[in-house]
C-alpha cells in the first residue's frame, strides 16, 4: 500500500453548497502546555531576558535500564506543533480571566507570538543514545521556552512507543507485526502510538484515524463479541465468510483452539486466509494449530498469535521456533512495554547576554546531581567501523572536525526562521529506521542487550557530564570514558567493575564506628586505581556511602547503648565528615551509591546512585554490560559480606579483594570469608 498525501490548509474554500469555511489544520496547541511556561515568559518579559538568542537542547541524559538505543519518533508532530502554537483571541481571554496573565503587556505578546527561530534536529526513525542532542531550538528565550511542555509530551512518549516496537522488530525476523492498542490508550494517544509504532518497524495498524491521517495500512477481523452473538461457531464463521471472503482471519480460540480450527475450515474451506489465537500457552498451541491445519489441506492458512505480548514473549516464541506467521502487540505498545517516558527533556544550554542575532552565545548547564546539563551549541556525527557497525556517537561544539568520512551525522534542519523545512512520512522514517538498526551489533539488538547504550557518548572539546566525587565527596573531574579506558585495558571484551563499599571517616580510624586499618585501605585502593585509573584494569569503579537521614532503629535510642548487632552507635549522617570518604582515598569514580537513608542499609546494593535519580547498583551495572565485579573496602564481616553475597546473588562473577579490606574482629571476618566462598565468591588473598 503507498501512503496517500494528507494536504492540510488553512485557506478558505469553497464547498460545493456555497458556504465559505475553514479546512481546520489542526487547533492550537497553546494550552497544552503547563502554567509554568506562562510564568516565565511574563517574568522573562519583566526582567528583559524574553528576546536574547538562547539555545535549547532537548535530550535523554540516559536510556531505559536494559535498553541498548533508542529510537526518535515525533519529530515531525513537534514540527507541526510549532506550527500550530497560537494564542488566539479566545485562548487569552481564557488566560486572562482564569487570572493566569494579568499583564497586558503579556496578554499583546501571547497574541502576536508567532515562533520564528530555528530547530536542528534527528528525524523519525533515527535513533539516539544518552545526551544526544535530539532536537536543538534556538530563537529568543521567551519564544522558545513556552515550546518546553508540547515538545517533550510529543517526544517522550512518541520515542517511548517507536522504541518499543524496534525492539518487537528485532526479536520477530520477518513477521507480520499488529499494532492494535487503540483501547488501552486515550484516543489522540493511540493515533500517536499507531505512527510511532509504524515508524519502529510494525507493518499495520487498527487503527483507522491512523490510516486516515498517516497512510498507515490498517487491518482487523473479528473479535470473541462476534462469535458469541451468534448461536454457534460454525454460524459466526459462515457469516464473516459471507462478508469478508476466505481470506480473512478467523479468531479461534473462543472456546476450544483445535475444535475452532476445524469448525473453520470446514466452514471457510482449506483456502482459509489465517487463524487467530488470543490466549493460552501460544507457543503448544500454534504448534497444535500448525500439525492440525496441515493435516486439514490449509497449508497456506497463516496463524496470528495475540495476548499481551511484547519483545520478550515474542523472543522467547521465537527461539522455540514457534510456527506463528503475525504478531498482533497492544498494550505493551502503547505503554513503551515498561517505559511509557523516553525521559527527554528540554533544557537551556546557551544564552546571549544581550539580545540581538549576533550576539555571542554563553555556553549554560546546570550541576544538579544527577540532572547535569552540558552547556553550548552541538554537532554530532556517528562513527563507523570497517564491518559498518556504529561505534561511538561523537558530540562537539559547533565548527568541531568530524572524524572519518564515513562518519554519519545524524542532525537535519527542521524549522529555518520560523518555517517548516522538513518533511517526512512515516513510511521513509520507518525505512529510516531499520536502515539505522542494521549499523547495531546483533548483541545489541535482543531484548536483553550486551551492553546499555549499545554505543558510548563521547565528548570532543567539551567536558562530559559523567561527573566524579574527590575524597570529600565533591564533584571532581569527569572520569576517563568507559571506551577511553577500555582501550587502554585488554580490549572492548572488559566489563568488570570495581564496588569500593563505605570507605568513610566514620569507619576509620578516629570514627565514632572505627575499623582498624580503614584508612590503610583507603590508600591502597589509590595505589591500586587512583584519579588518573592508571591500576586495577577496571571498566568502571564505584563506590557506596552509609548515608543515614532518619535510619530508625539502625541508631540506638538516645541514652540506650548499642548491641552492635541490631543497633549501633550515630554514624556516617548525610553529610557530615564523618560520612564524607577517607582522605587516603584519592579515586576517580564514576558514580556513588547512597544506602541506609531511613533504614538499616548493609549492602551497597541497597544504595541508590547519587547522580543518575535513584537508579540502583544492580540496574547501573547491568546497563553497562559488567559482568564481573571486585568487591573491596569496610567492613569485611559486614558490609562487605553483604554486598559481595548481594552481587552474586544478582549473577554477577564476584571477586573479595582481601589486601583491599578491613574487618572488625578476625574470627568474625574468617566466617564472612568462609560464607562468601560457599555462595560463589572467589576469595582473592
Amino acid at each position: 500500500m503507498t501512503p496517500h498525501a494528507v494536504i492540510i490548509t488553512a485557506e478558505p474554500t469553497e464547498h460545493a453548497s456555497g458556504n465559505v469555511c475553514v479546512v481546520d489544520r489542526g487547533a492550537s496547541v497553546a494550552l497544552k502546555t503547563d502554567h509554568y511556561e506562562i510564568t516565565m515568559v511574563a517574568s522573562a518579559l519583566q526582567s528583559g531576558i524574553a528576546e536574547r538568542r538562547a539555545v535549547f537542547e532537548a535530550f535523554a541524559r540516559r536510556l531505559p535500564a536494559g535498553r541498548a538505543y533508542g529510537v526518535v519518533a515525533g519529530v515531525d508532530r513537534v514540527i507541526d506543533a510549532i506550527e500550530r502554537f497560537r494564542f488566539d483571541e479566545e485562548t487569552v481571554e481564557h488566560l486572562v480571566d482564569a487570572g493566569v496573565v494579568a499583564d497586558l503587556d503579556v496578554a499583546d505578546w501571547l497574541r502576536s507570538y508567532r515562533f520564528g527561530g530555528d530547530v536542528t534536529g534527528y528525524p523519525d526513525g533515527e535513533l539516539f543514545f544518552p545526551y544526544s542532542p535530539v532536537l536543538t531550538v534556538e530563537g529568543g528565550f521567551a519564544e522558545c521556552v513556552v515550546l518546553e511542555t508540547v515538545v517533550l509530551s510529543i517526544l517522550n512518549y512518541d520515542c517511548a512507543v517507536a522504541s518499543a516496537a524496534a525492539r518487537v522488530r528485532d526479536v520477530a525476523d520477518d513477521r507480520l507485526l499488529i499494532e492494535g492498542g487503540s483501547r488501552r490508550a486515550d484516543p489522540d494517544a493511540a493515533v500517536a502510538a499507531a505512527r510511532a509504532a509504524h515508524i519502529g518497524g510494525f507493518d499495520t495498524t487498527s487503527n483507522l484515524e491512523a490510516g486516515r491521517r498517516y497512510g498507515i495500512p490498517t487491518g482487523g477481523t473479528t473479535a470473541h463479541a462476534f462469535v458469541l452473538a451468534h448461536p454457534d461457531e460454525r454460524s459466526a464463521f459462515a457469516a464473516q465468510r459471507d462478508a469478508l471472503g476466505t481470506a480473512s482471519t478467523y479468531l479461534v480460540d473462543t472456546f476450544d483452539v483445535l475444535e475452532g480450527i476445524r469448525r473453520a475450515v470446514e466452514v471457510v474451506g482449506p483456502d482459509i486466509g489465517a487463524v487467530r489465537i488470543d490466549s493460552g500457552n501460544l507457543l503448544a498451541a500454534s504448534i497444535r494449530a500448525r500439525a492440525l491445519l496441515d493435516a486439514l489441506g490449509a497449508e497456506g492458512c497463516r496463524i496470528v498469535a495475540s495476548g499481551d505480548l511484547d519483545e520478550f514473549k515474542i523472543a522467547e516464541l521465537e527461539e522455540a521456533a514457534a510456527p506463528i506467521d503475525a504478531y498482533l502487540v497492544g498494550t505493551s505498545m502503547v505503554t513503551g512495554s515498561g517505559h511509557p517516558t523516553a525521559s527527554v527533556v528540554y533544557k537551556l544550554v546557551a544564552i546571549g547576554d544581550s539580545a540581538g542575532a549576533g550576539v555571542p552565545l554563553r555556553a549554560v548547564g546546570k550541576l544538579s546531581p544527577g540532572k547535569i546539563t552540558v552547556g553550548g551549541r552541538k554537532v554530532v556525527h556517528r562513527t563507523v567501523d570497517r564491518s559498518g557497525f556504529w561505534t561511538a556517537e561523537v558530540l562537539s561544539p559547533v565548527g568541531a572536525p568530524r572524524a572519518g568520512a564515513d562518519a554519519h551525522d545524524p542532525q537535519v534542519v527542521l524549522v529555518a526562521g520560523g518555517e517548516r523545512a522538513w518533511q517526512d512520512d512515516p513510511v521513509e522514517a520507518r525505512s529510516r529506521c531499520a536502515a539505522r538498526r542494521r549499523g547495531l551489533r546483533p548483541e545489541d539488538r535482543v531484548p536483553h542487550p550486551r551492553r546499555s547504550p549499545a554505543i558510548p557518548t563521547e565528548w570532543v572539546g567539551m567536558e562530559s557530564p559523567a561527573a566524579t566525587e574527590s575524597a570529600n565527596g565533591e564533584q571532581g573531574q569527569p572520569a576517563p570514558s568507559g571506551l577511553a579506558r577500555l582501550a587502554g585495558k585488554g580490549g572492548a571484551d572488559m566489563s568488570r567493575a570495581l564496588i569500593i563499599v563505605d570507605v568513610q571517616n566514620d569507619f576509620c580510624e578516629g570514627g565514632s564506628l572505627a575499623v582498624e586499618g580503614g584508612h590503610g585501605v583507603a590508600a591502597s585502593l589509590t595505589d591500586l586505581v587512583g584519579l588518573d585509573r592508571a591500576g586495577g584494569g577496571y571498566s568502571y569503579v564505584v563506590a557506596s556511602k552509609d548515608w543515614h537521614i532518619d535510619p530508625g532503629q539502625h541508631f540506638a535510642a538516645p541514652g540506650a547503648n548499642p548491641d552492635f548487632v541490631t543497633s549501633w552507635p550515630v554514624h556516617c549522617a548525610a553529610g557530615t565528615q564523618g560520612a564524607a570518604f577517607s582522605p587516603n582515598l584519592q579515586v576517580a569514580l564514576d558514580e556513588v551509591f547512597l544506602k541506609g537513608q531511613y533504614s538499616n542499609g548493609y549492602s551497597s546494593f541497597e544504595g541508590v546512585a547519587g547522580s543518575s535519580e535513584g537508579v540502583g547498583l544492580r540496574d547501573w551495572l547491568a546497563e553497562r554490560g559488567v559482568e564481573a565485579v571486585d568487591v573491596v573496602g569496610i567492613a569485611t564481616d559486614y558490609c562487605v559480606r553483604a554486598t559481595a553475597l548481594d552481587a552474586a546473588a544478582a549473577g554477577f562473577d564476584t571477586s573479595v579483594l582481601v589486601a583491599h579490606c578491613a574487618g572488625v574482629a578476625p574470627d568474625s571476618s574468617a566466617a564472612a570469608l568462609e560464607e562468601m566462598a560457599a555462595a560463589g565468591v572467589t576469595v582473592v588473598n
